[in-house]
Parts: C-alpha cells; sequence; structure tokens
C-alpha cells in the first residue's frame, strides 16, 4: 500500500514501519483534519443561515450593529454639529448597536428556556428505556422519535453522532457546549462522571432529571419573587422622571424670569442672570437617558440573572425617557 497516497502528505514515510505505526499516524492525520474543518465553523454557519447563527450567537450581532452605528453617528454629527439635535443622533446611534443583540439575546433565552423544560422529560425517558434493558445509543435512538419540542433536534443530533460511533457521554458533553448553560453544565457533568465511575446509569439519568426539575422549579420561584423588585426598578425610573418633568415645566420657567429680571435690574453677573433654561433641560435630558439604561441593565440581572437580558429594559427605558423630553418638556 502507498501510505503517501492514503495520507495525502509529502513527507517521507518509512516503509518499515509497523502496522501500529502506520494507524497511529493514520489517526494523528484524520484528528488534524478534523481541527482543520472546525476552524471557521460559525463563519461558515453565518453565511448558511445568518439569522439561526445569529440566534445561536447573538455576541456576534455586535460586529454588525456596531459598524452600522458607527456610520450612522458620524454621519449624524458631521450634519448637525453643534446644534442640540446631536443628542438624538447619539442616543439612536446606541439603540442601533444594542437593539438587534437585545432581539437576539431574548431569542436565544426562550429558546434555552425551552430545552431546559424538556431536560428532565428527555433524561427520565433515557432512564426507563436503559432500565428495560436497551442500551444507551438504542434508547437514544427511539427518543428521537419522539416530540420534546425545542429540546427534539438537539436529540437527533446527539443520535446522528451515536451513530457514527461517538460515545453517550461524549454526545452529551458536545450538547453541554452547544448550550452553555449552568443547567445543562451540571446534569452532563453529573452523568458523565458518575458513568465514569462504573455507577448504573439509569439511576444517575433518573437522579439528574430530578435535580433538573428541582432547579427549574427554584428558578420560577426567584423569577416570582424578583419580579417585585422588576416593577420596583420601573416605578422608581418613573418617579425620577416625573420628578424632571414638574422641575423643567414649573421650576425651569421661574427660574428663567428670575434670572431676566435679575439682568434687567443690572445682576446680569449672579447666577440668576446665567441661568440657562435650555442647558438645564439638557442635562435632565441626559441624565433621565443615563438613569434608563443602567436601571434597564440592573433588572435584567435581578429579573433574569444576566446582564444581556436587561438590554430590552434599558431600550424600554431610555425610549420613554427620550418620548418625554421631546414631545412633553
Amino acid at each position: 500500500m502507498e501510505w503517501k497516497k492514503l495520507f495525502k502528505t509529502n513527507f517521507p514515510v518509512d516503509p518499515n514501519f509497523d502496522e501500529e505505526t502506520l494507524r497511529q499516524m493514520e489517526d494523528a492525520i484524520v484528528r488534524v483534519g478534523l481541527e482543520n474543518s472546525r476552524k471557521n465553523v460559525v463563519l461558515k454557519q453565518f453565511i448558511k443561515d445568518p439569522y439561526t447563527t445569529l440566534c445561536a450567537y447573538p455576541d456576534y450581532t455586535f460586529i454588525i450593529s456596531t459598524p452600522v452605528a458607527l456610520v450612522f453617528l458620524i454621519t449624524g454629527l458631521v450634519r448637525n454639529w453643534p446644534n442640540p439635535i446631536i443628542d438624538d443622533v447619539i442616543f439612536f446611534s446606541v439603540l442601533i448597536a444594542i437593539f438587534p443583540a437585545s432581539v437576539m439575546y431574548q431569542k436565544k433565552m426562550k429558546h434555552i428556556t425551552k430545552i431546559e423544560e424538556y431536560l428532565p422529560t428527555f433524561l427520565r425517558d433515557i432512564s426507563e428505556m436503559s432500565r428495560a434493558g436497551l442500551t444507551l445509543s438504542r434508547s437514544v435512538a427511539t427518543v428521537a422519535k419522539g416530540e420534546y419540542g425545542e429540546l427534539s433536534p438537539e436529540i437527533k443530533k446527539m443520535n446522528d453522532l451515536m451513530s457514527w460511533g461517538v460515545s453517550f457521554e461524549r454526545s452529551l458533553l458536545t450538547f453541554a457546549y452547544r448550550m452553555n448553560t449552568a443547567l445543562i453544565d451540571r446534569s452532563v457533568a453529573l452523568i458523565t462522571q458518575a458513568s465514569k465511575a462504573g455507577g448504573r446509569v439509569s439511576q444517575v439519568l433518573e437522579a439528574a432529571a430530578r435535580d433538573s426539575t428541582e432547579v427549574k422549579q427554584l428558578e420560577r420561584e426567584r423569577k416570582g419573587n424578583m419580579m417585585v423588585y422588576l416593577v420596583i426598578i420601573y416605578m422608581s425610573f418613573f418617579v425620577f422622571l416625573f420628578v424632571i418633568a414638574m422641575l423643567s415645566m414649573t421650576f425651569v420657567p421661574t427660574m428663567a424670569t428670575a434670572g431676566q429680571a435679575a439682568t434687567d435690574a443690572g445682576a446680569g453677573g449672579q447666577f440668576m442672570g446665567a441661568f440657562d433654561p435650555d442647558l438645564f433641560i439638557r442635562v435632565m435630558f441626559h441624565a433621565s437617558l443615563v438613569q434608563g439604561f443602567f436601571s434597564g441593565l440592573v433588572a435584567g440581572q435581578m429579573g433574569e440573572g444576566a446582564i444581556s437580558a436587561g438590554l430590552k429594559h434599558s431600550i424600554v427605558l431610555s425610549f420613554i425617557a427620550w418620548v418625554t423630553f421631546t414631545f412633553f418638556i
């Protein structure tokens, strides 16, 4: 056999190598080929299906939205500098940068939540089939024919891997890597470690199913309890915005009138004479936007346990502040 043709390489091969050495060399070349095929896999997926890829990897949305936001920002600043409208240009530039990412983050979180809801049922079914005498690969193949909602495509991917000779533990690890959530990582780690230790896999799967169910129940209770604090954050922002609006509509005109009177009386160098109502309102506008943006991030962290989940709250609160100052103040 011509090993150079088999390996498709030009490095010299000693014809005196034994079969074991040649087999190891072949395995090494296959591994290198697999590693090369994994390179730029996200880019290949994006070219094939951009929407699905961005839903799976929301961080990459910034690669598209940020340049668009920068173009919008630079164009707006060049055309409107130094008019106050540049505040609107900056605000909408930020919205353009974060809005697509917030949508993708939300879609991914909903997708993962639905998968985690079906995970205990999937593990429990695998446990029952394993207890009935089926092998793990055969159990997964049988389960793959069932309906598990958002989890069904992932089960089919696991079944495809196992049909190619990949172990059950390895296919689970691949599944956990794709999902990248604490609950799935916890369940997969429990199953793989127990399987390596030589325990009964059916019992471990049942324990993992119970653990997943309890964790999801605790998450639902936590979200219910934290909803109160989410409402408090929104109410606090509305109170802040109401106070700013009252100051802008009552205090500012009074101060402007007093400043004008002081100027007419010859006291223009004093504070009252130097009062600028437009500047004051503009500063309050900036404060409201900053307050709304960061209050939204805090709401996401407290309500859903992730700052990325707060982007949607930041957009809503900041937009409410912009509408208030643009149309009502």
